[in-house]
């Protein structure tokens, strides 16, 4: 797959674009006035997923704990911690990404992104926030959880299940209600 160069911003810039278009196929008498037109927001959704206006992106090659995962028999919100670890290494700076690959589940772009020169996958699995994920990355972010995994940070320093083995044990426990267990 060929991989491509984008920056977050350019996302921006279609989303003024087709918001600003219709707002010109809506105008009223006055077709010389145009109305501000919003900006979309960045918000970091969980640990490994962004969203700039609509657009969802996925985190290449990382798994982060879920928005409501918590460990430690649910006493630690390792998902809420994630997203704002996340937040942090952000810092308010652009956020650039590079296309990867499409998430062949829901579908959202995956991508490689940075804040500044700071790989967002990397600061996430370096300081224990997430997961590498060895099939997806080629293993590139394979030493950094070692690493984090040895220093006892984030979700290492608590007994956490990676989000994977979380999201079935949600489905299991899902069916078992369903079929009245």
């Amino acid at each position: 797959m060929k991989t491509l160069f984008w920056p977050i911003a350019a996302l921006a810039a279609l989303a003024a674009l087709a918001i600003a278009g219709g707002a010109a196929a809506q105008s009223s008498d006055d077709d010389t006035v145009v109305p501000p037109v919003p900006k979309p927001r960045f918000t970091v959704v969980d640990g490994d997923t962004v969203r700039f206006g609509p657009q969802t992106v996925r985190l290449f090659g990382i798994d982060a704990p879920e928005r409501s995962q918590t460990c430690d028999d649910g006493q630690w919100r390792a998902g809420a911690l994630a997203r704002k670890a996340l937040e942090e290494f952000i810092a308010g700076r652009p956020v650039n990404c590079r296309l990867v690959d499409t998430d062949r589940k829901s579908n959202p772009p995956v991508a490689q992104c940075f804040a500044g020169e700071d790989d967002l996958q990397e600061k996430m699995v370096s300081a224990g926030w997430a997961w590498a994920l060895p099939a997806n990355s080629k293993d590139r972010y394979v030493p950094n959880e070692r690493e984090a995994m040895q220093r006892k940070l984030g979700v290492h320093a608590h007994k956490c299940v990676s989000p994977a083995e979380w999201r079935a044990m949600l489905r299991r426990e899902a069916l078992r209600r369903e079929q009245g267990g």
